[in-house]
């Protein structure tokens, strides 16, 4: 009969032909789902048996599909019953169950973005204006952002402000202007929410707030508001390059008492 010990592997080799990695398989051996069939007592040089490389493929197969390291512990348990079988699979069916649910709403969250994306660029070709803007006062509240990622929380919080700061009258009937400045201050965004300072008596709580006119702009309108509003800017820019121009400055968004949205800005030439 040969050498059993010739025919032992090494951690190195156990690893490569399980399709493993060296660091993985010491986990496993610390957590004790794999142990050493023979350990050198001098040098403590650990060797496996060729047949535990089955052993460590169904650990890695049973991590593959989610399985945590102590439900792996007991589905390898020599002495498994099948009501514990049992209530490791329902528990791990619960687990995917509610994965694919929450992939399927992501994924419709995609689509409906993809849909309004489509139905963004539709609207800002059939209603894309090239002219000059008019300079705006608008009666505001103010405030900065870090970056474009903030501005849709800094909106909702100025509008609900700036409504319990005007009349019932003005509430319903009262375009809402909003505009974003990048310029003043490279390192934040001034975000502004108000209405037509010809419309608004100004009150100590609101600032007057100049907004210049501008040359050459680009006026977009929407009949109801876009899906994202980050989106309408991005495919607003990319219609602008067909004209060899882009957004740049002071930008506006009118919230119209209708329920529509107005986009507009400023626009320069592509460098």
């Amino acid at each position: 009969m040969g050498d059993v010990g010739g025919d032992m592997l090494s951690i190195g080799k156990l690893a490569y032909r399980a399709g493993v990695s060296r660091r993985m398989l010491r986990h496993w051996e610390e957590v004790g789902l794999v142990a050493p069939a023979e350990v050198d007592d001098r040098t403590a040089y650990r060797k496996y048996s060729p047949s535990q490389t089955g052993r460590v493929r169904a650990i890695a197969a049973l991590r593959a599909v989610g399985f945590g390291l102590d439900a792996i512990a007991d589905l390898l348990s020599a002495d498994l019953s099948e009501a514990r079988l049992m209530a490791l699979l329902h528990a791990r069916e619960v687990d995917l169950a509610a994965q694919v649910s929450e992939a399927s709403t992501r994924l419709q969250e995609v689509r409906l973005r993809i849909d309004s994306l489509r139905e963004g660029r539709r609207v800002i070709m059939s209603s894309l204006e090239l002219g000059p803007l008019p300079g705006l006062h608008v009666a505001s509240l103010q405030s900065s952002v870090g970056d474009e990622s903030e501005i849709g929380v800094a909106v909702e919080e100025l509008i609900r402000a700036l409504r319990s700061r005007l009349t019932a009258v003005d509430r319903d009937d009262a375009d809402v202007v909003l505009t974003y400045d990048g310029m003043a201050d490279e390192q934040s965004i001034r975000v502004t929410a108000g209405v037509s300072a010809n419309d608004q008596e100004i009150g100590p709580e609101l600032s007057l707030v100049a907004v210049p006119s501008s040359e050459r702009g680009v006026t977009v309108r929407y009949e109801a508001a876009p899906r994202s509003i980050g989106d309408a800017w991005i495919t607003l820019d990319a219609q602008l390059e067909q004209y060899g121009l882009r957004t740049h400055g002071v930008y506006r968004q009118t919230l119209t008492s209708a329920g529509g949205v107005v986009l507009q800005a400023p626009v320069v030439p592509l460098l």
